[in-house]
């Protein structure tokens, strides 16, 4: 009688071997798949901001303005402080039309329309030209405050950190990169774009005006500060048209990418508040400040000590970046070119309307892709020419006066719009679409 012929435990253990090298080898090639395939599909969806841009400056021959919108009113919720990101306004150009029209309308508080159906939910003066086009606070509500909240939300939309406003809350697809996890509380809607505001940080979230009494008013001291340090492709409250750009379409940039808050204290996102002096001149003069201190944890470096002892970071757990997609300020939808990508971002002041250095930055690998004036989209890498870190920023009383070359090298000149720099076409982009 003939005995079946089996597999001997040697020759079982030499297959589940061989399986195993060859999961060992295959597994890392699958996931530098997704990951090349989620870069695509980020830059195709910057891309697409890009487009959406141009589509709305061949309508209204001028750029979105960043922190646009309506004010009049001192009363909570009855305006939005002119403070709106320009992704509101390019809403119709990015296939959101729905949504649009929603803002457009004076919504119903106690109506929710069918959110469901909308996906996840977790220039003034001196040559300059109007634009006419909360989380909330804790605390006691006056009769005021409860008549606003029982009419209708207005035109345009109440401030955007009002949480109970349906639109806000809604995940505007093409602003997401898929790279990145962040989802739900405490974030509102997110984006992992930014628009460019140049090489400077005063005035990034003011522009030249002041707020009196509900309403902004010219300021004649911001405006020359304006005209002075915001010299990006966006300018804060202020028109700007691609006949602006003096610098070169094809080298000055549009937009950046920026990581959303995870909550896990990445310097990147968390922002902490810069040198004490009141006024945020010691950060514009050395924007590196953080580097120099005990802030930045030494075994991983790209995050805060966890200790508050050594590190206080700035603002609440719903104040960080990018968690805000219609939000104008800095923080959660503007990003300027001192710091190389993916370097720590800090705030003038312990708020989250303060401006500060707030850089470019990714989920990817070694550097983030930003969008040109002129549409084309690039990789930029971390390792990117950016100068003197350590040298003042341009503004009004600064050791580089106004219209002076970026000191920020390469990078800097990236992100300036007019200010002759022909070193910003040494640039050669590791990736280009």
């Amino acid at each position: 009688m003939s005995r079946r012929a089996a597999f001997t435990m040697i020759e079982v253990c030499c297959v589940v071997a061989i399986i195993g090298v060859l999961v060992g080898l295959l597994l890392p090639a699958v996931q530098s798949a997704r990951e090349q395939a989620r870069r695509t599909s980020c830059a195709n969806n910057l891309m697409q901001v890009g487009l959406a841009t141009h589509a709305y400056h061949t309508a209204f021959d001028q750029l979105p303005v960043q922190l646009s919108g309506t004010d009049g009113s001192s009363q909570r919720r009855a305006d939005n402080d002119r403070r709106l990101s320009a992704f509101v306004a390019l809403l119709p150009f990015l296939g959101q039309q729905p949504l649009w029209e929603a803002i457009q309308s004076p919504l119903d508080p106690d109506e929710d329309f069918g959110m469901e159906n909308w996906g996840s939910m977790e220039m003034y003066g001196g040559g300059y030209e109007f634009d006419e086009m909360e989380m909330d606070s804790l605390g006691d509500v006056s009769e005021a405050d409860e008549d606003a909240e029982s009419s209708p939300w207005p035109v345009g939309g109440p401030e955007p950190f009002v949480a109970s406003y349906w639109p806000w809350q809604i995940e505007v697809t093409p602003l997401r990169c898929p790279s990145d996890p962040g989802s739900g509380h405490p974030a509102m809607g997110r984006s992992n774009y930014a628009v460019c505001l140049g090489d400077g940080i005063l005035a990034g979230n003011s522009g030249p005006f002041k707020e009196v009494k509900g309403t902004f008013v010219l300021d004649d001291e911001l405006a020359a500060q304006t005209d002075a340090a915001m010299r990006g492709m966006f300018v804060p409250r202020v028109v700007t048209r691609l006949s602006d750009v003096t610098d070169g379409l094809s080298t000055t940039i549009m937009f950046g990418e920026i990581v959303t808050d995870l909550g896990d204290r990445d310097i990147r996102s968390e922002p902490i508040p810069g040198p004490a002096d009141g006024s945020g001149e010691s950060l514009r003069h050395s924007p590196n400040w953080a580097r120099g201190g005990v802030q930045i944890d030494v075994e991983r470096p790209h995050f805060w000590y966890l200790t508050t002892a050594n590190t206080k970071l700035a603002v609440a757990s719903d104040q960080r970046r990018g968690i805000r997609w219609a939000d104008g300020m800095p923080l959660y939808t503007g990003m300027n070119t001192i710091l190389p990508p993916n370097r720590e971002i800090v705030l003038v002041a312990d708020q989250d309307d303060a401006a500060g250095v707030l850089g470019a930055s990714s989920r990817h690998q070694s550097g983030a892709y930003v969008c040109f004036a002129d549409g084309r989209v690039s990789f930029v890498s971390d390792s990117i020419d950016a100068g003197d870190s350590s040298n003042s920023t341009v503004y009004v009383g600064s050791p580089n006066p106004p219209k002076s070359k970026s000191p920020f090298g390469l990078w800097g000149s990236l992100g300036t719009r007019a200010s002759h720099e022909w070193k910003a076409t040494e640039f050669r982009g590791a990736e280009s679409i």
